[in-house]
C-alpha cells in the first residue's frame, strides 16, 4: 500500500475505534488491528494515539465541510435547489446513523479537556455556520421587510441539528427526506410572507 493509503486506513480506523469503543476503549494496539497494520506503524505516522484522534477529527471535520462547499461551489442558479441538496446530505448515511454519532460523540468528548480538539471543533462549527450563512444568504426575501437573518440562521441550525441528532439514534431512509422537506419549509415560513 502507498504510504498515505496506510495513513488513511489508520484515520478511518481511529474513527471507527472512537465510535464503537469510545476515547478510553480506543487503543493504539486496537487502532492497528482494525487498520491491518503493526502498531510501529503508528508511531511512524503519528507521534501518539492523542495525535491520531487529533487528526482524524480534522479529517472527518474537513471531508463533512467538503460535502457543502461542493455544492456552494457548483453555484446552481436556484438557491433553493442548493440548499436541498445541503440538506439532503446532512441527513444521508453517511452522516447520519448510529456509528457516525459515535464517532462525532466521542470526538465531542475530548473537546472538554483537550484545547486542540477545541479548536478543530470551534474552527468547524464556525466553517459550517459561514456556509449555512452563505447559502441562506443566495435566498430571496419576498414580501418580508423584517427578516433578521442571524435569528434564521440560528433557527434553521438548531433545527437542522436536533433532526440530525434524531436520525443518527433512529435512522430511517423515510424520515430523511421528511427532514430536508421540514429544513426547507421553515426557511421559506421565514423568508418568504
Amino acid at each position: 500500500m502507498a504510504p498515505m493509503d496506510r495513513r488513511q486506513d489508520l484515520l478511518a480506523a481511529a474513527i471507527t475505534c472512537l465510535a464503537q469503543l469510545g476515547p478510553k476503549g480506543a487503543t493504539g494496539r486496537e487502532i492497528c488491528r482494525q487498520a491491518g497494520v503493526s502498531h510501529g506503524l503508528l508511531r511512524h505516522y503519528f507521534e501518539n494515539p492523542e495525535t491520531l484522534f487529533l487528526e482524524a477529527y480534522k479529517d472527518l471535520c474537513e471531508r463533512f465541510l467538503a460535502e457543502f462547499e461542493r455544492l456552494l461551489a457548483a453555484n446552481d442558479p436556484d438557491p433553493w435547489r442548493t440548499l436541498d441538496r445541503f440538506f439532503a446530505v446532512l441527513y444521508s448515511e453517511t452522516w447520519t446513523g448510529p456509528e457516525v454519532l459515535g464517532a462525532w460523540t466521542a470526538f465531542w468528548t475530548l473537546t472538554r479537556n483537550d484545547p486542540a480538539f477545541a479548536e478543530v471543533n470551534a474552527a468547524h462549527n464556525r466553517g459550517l455556520q459561514d456556509l449555512l450563512a452563505e447559502a441562506v444568504g443566495r435566498l430571496p426575501v419576498k414580501g418580508r421587510d423584517d427578516v433578521d437573518r442571524e435569528q434564521v440562521l440560528l433557527i434553521i441550525a438548531a433545527l437542522m441539528d436536533g433532526l440530525w441528532l434524531e436520525f443518527s439514534l433512529r435512522p430511517d431512509a423515510a424520515k430523511r427526506a421528511q427532514a430536508v422537506e421540514l429544513c426547507n419549509l421553515t426557511l421559506r415560513r421565514l423568508l418568504v410572507a
